[in-house]
C-alpha cells in the first residue's frame, strides 16, 4: 500500500465476491433443513409452478408486519408438499393469512444478495392446531358474552323473499344460489353483497357486508361460499364474522360448503345449511310451506264460504221456528197472568173501596160529634168574653186617669215654669247654654235671663265665682 493510497485496491471486493461471502457464511451457519413459523403474505404462483410468498410474524391483518423473510416454494418440493398435505385430507392450503409451519433451507441469492427460505416440507398439524385453539378460545369469549345464540333470537319472517347475498361476485356458490332462487318461480329479491370469503382481509370484508346488510330493507342475510380446505374456510371461524353475526339485525343463514367441520360462523348463525344450494333450499322450502299453508286456508275458506250459507239459513230457520214457539209460550203465559192479576186486582179494590166507606162513615160520625161539642163549648168561650169586653174599658180608663193624675203631678213639680213663679230666673248664653257659674262667662259674653214674664238680655262685665268658692 502507498503513502497517498487511502485503501489498498487488492483489500477491495466486488458486489458479486460479497454476495459469494454472505452466502457461503449462511451456508455455514444453516448447514440443515430447519423448521420455520409464520403467516403467508403477497402469495404468488408463476407459470412453471413455483410459488412466492413472504413469511411474516402474525399480524392484524393489514398491519406491517414487525419481521419477514422471503420463502420460494420450487414445483417439484411443492409436489411433495402436496402430497404431506394429501395425507391429512387435505384441510390445508396455502395462502395468504395462514400460519403454517414449513421445513425449509436458508439460502442466499447471490444475484441480489437476498436471504431466502427454500420450502421443502410443511406440518399441517401446526396449522390445524392454531386454527383449532384459535376457533375454541373465540367460542369460549362468545359463550361468556351471551352471543352464541344472540341472532337465533331474531324471528325469521314467514315469508323471506328479500335477501343480502354475502358472497365472492361471480363464483360458484353466487351462482347456484341464484339458480336455485331463480327456478323456484317466487319473486325473490336478490341484493348481491360482493366480498373476499377466504385470504388475510376476508374476515374484516365479511363482517362490512353483514353490517351493511342488517341495515338494508330485507328479511334475512345470507353468506354463502363453496367448499375447500379447513384454511379455505378459515374466515369463518374468526372474531369479526362471528361478532358481526352476532350483531346483525337480521336472521343470519350460513351456506358454506363443508361437510365434516362446523364453523364458528355456523354456531352464531340462526341457521346452518350445508351448502350455498341448501341455503337457497331452505329459503325455498320456507315461502313453500307458507305457500301451501296459504293455499289449504283458501280452500278452507272457499269450502266455508259455500257451505256457510246454507248452515246459516237453516241455523235462522230452526232459530225461527224456536222463537215463534217460545213467542206463542210467552204470550199464552202472560195472557194468564194478566187474567189472573186482573181478577186479583178487582178484588183488591173491591175490598179497597168497602173499608173506605166504612172508615168514612165512622170519620162522619166522629167529626158530627165533636162539631156539637166543639161549637158549644165556642159559644160558652164567646159569653164570656162579652162580658170581659163589657167590663174592660171602665177599668182601663180608670186605672188610665189615676196614672195620669200621678204624672202631672211628678211633672208640675219639675216644671221650670213653676220656679220661675217663685222668683227664680233661667240664665243662658246666646248659644243656648245653661250658665251655672261665673266662670262660664268671661267678660263681654252675651246673656240672656228668662224672668216668669219676660226675658232681659245682659253682657257680662266681670264674673266673680268668689262667693261659690266661700260656699263651697
Amino acid at each position: 500500500m502507498t503513502d497517498n493510497a487511502l485503501f489498498d485496491i487488492d483489500d477491495t471486493l466486488t458486489v458479486g465476491q460479497v454476495n459469494r461471502r454472505l452466502s457461503e457464511a449462511v451456508r455455514r451457519s444453516f448447514s440443515n433443513d430447519i423448521w420455520v413459523q409464520g403467516q403467508i403474505r403477497n402469495l404468488s404462483r408463476s407459470g412453471r409452478g413455483h410459488v412466492y410468498f413472504d413469511l411474516c410474524d402474525p399480524t392484524p391483518a393489514g398491519a406491517p408486519p414487525k419481521a419477514s423473510i422471503s420463502v420460494t416454494l420450487f414445483d417439484s418440493n411443492r409436489q411433495i408438499v402436496n402430497r404431506v398435505i394429501t395425507r391429512t385430507g387435505n384441510t390445508v392450503r396455502i395462502d395468504d393469512g395462514v400460519e403454517v409451519r414449513i421445513k425449509a433451507t436458508v439460502e442466499m441469492y447471490a444475484p441480489r444478495g437476498q436471504v431466502q427460505l427454500n420450502m421443502t416440507s410443511i406440518d399441517p398439524e401446526f396449522t390445524l392446531g392454531r386454527l383449532g385453539a384459535d376457533r375454541d378460545q373465540l367460542l369460549h369469549e362468545l359463550k361468556a358474552e351471551h352471543l352464541l345464540d344472540a341472532n337465533k333470537l331474531i324471528a325469521m319472517p314467514l315469508v323471506p323473499l328479500r335477501i343480502a347475498l354475502i358472497t365472492s361476485g361471480g363464483s360458484a356458490a353466487h351462482a347456484d344460489f341464484h339458480q336455485q332462487l331463480t327456478a323456484s318461480g317466487y319473486a325473490f329479491e336478490i341484493t348481491t353483497l360482493s366480498t373476499r370469503v377466504q385470504g388475510e382481509f376476508a374476515p374484516e370484508e365479511i363482517a362490512e357486508m353483514i353490517a351493511h346488510g342488517s341495515e338494508l330493507d330485507i328479511d334475512v342475510l345470507a353468506v354463502v361460499r363453496g367448499g375447500g380446505a379447513r384454511t379455505d374456510l378459515a374466515a369463518f371461524d374468526t372474531a369479526p364474522v362471528a361478532r358481526a353475526i352476532a350483531s346483525a339485525t337480521k336472521p343470519v343463514l350460513c351456506g358454506i360448503g363443508h361437510e365434516i367441520d362446523t364453523s364458528v360462523a355456523d354456531l352464531v348463525a340462526h341457521a346452518s345449511l350445508k351448502t350455498p344450494t341448501a341455503c337457497a333450499q331452505y329459503l325455498i322450502e320456507r315461502v313453500i310451506a307458507f305457500d301451501f299453508a296459504l293455499t289449504e286456508r283458501a280452500s278452507r275458506l272457499a269450502a266455508i264460504a259455500i257451505t256457510l250459507p246454507h248452515d246459516q239459513d237453516k241455523l235462522v230457520n230452526e232459530r225461527a221456528s224456536l222463537l215463534s214457539q217460545r213467542v206463542v209460550q210467552t204470550l199464552h203465559r202472560a195472557s194468564q197472568a194478566t187474567a189472573s192479576a186482573a181478577g186479583g186486582l178487582e178484588r183488591r179494590v173491591t175490598r179497597a173501596i168497602a173499608r173506605s166507606e166504612q172508615r168514612l162513615a165512622t170519620t162522619q160520625g166522629h167529626v158530627t160529634a165533636r162539631s156539637s161539642s166543639a161549637l158549644t163549648a165556642a159559644w160558652r168561650r164567646c159569653d164570656q168574653q162579652q162580658t170581659h169586653v163589657a167590663e174592660r174599658p171602665g177599668r182601663v180608663l180608670r186605672e188610665q186617669t189615676s196614672r195620669l193624675a200621678l204624672l202631672e203631678a211628678k211633672l208640675s213639680a219639675v216644671d221650670p215654669g213653676q220656679a220661675l213663679q217663685r222668683g227664680y230666673s233661667i240664665t243662658t248664653t246666646t248659644t243656648g247654654q245653661l250658665v251655672r257659674s261665673a266662670d262660664q262667662v268671661p267678660p263681654g259674653t252675651e246673656l240672656i235671663t228668662r224672668l216668669a214674664v219676660g226675658t232681659v238680655t245682659s253682657t257680662v262685665t266681670a264674673s266673680d265665682s268668689t262667693d261659690q268658692e266661700r260656699h263651697d
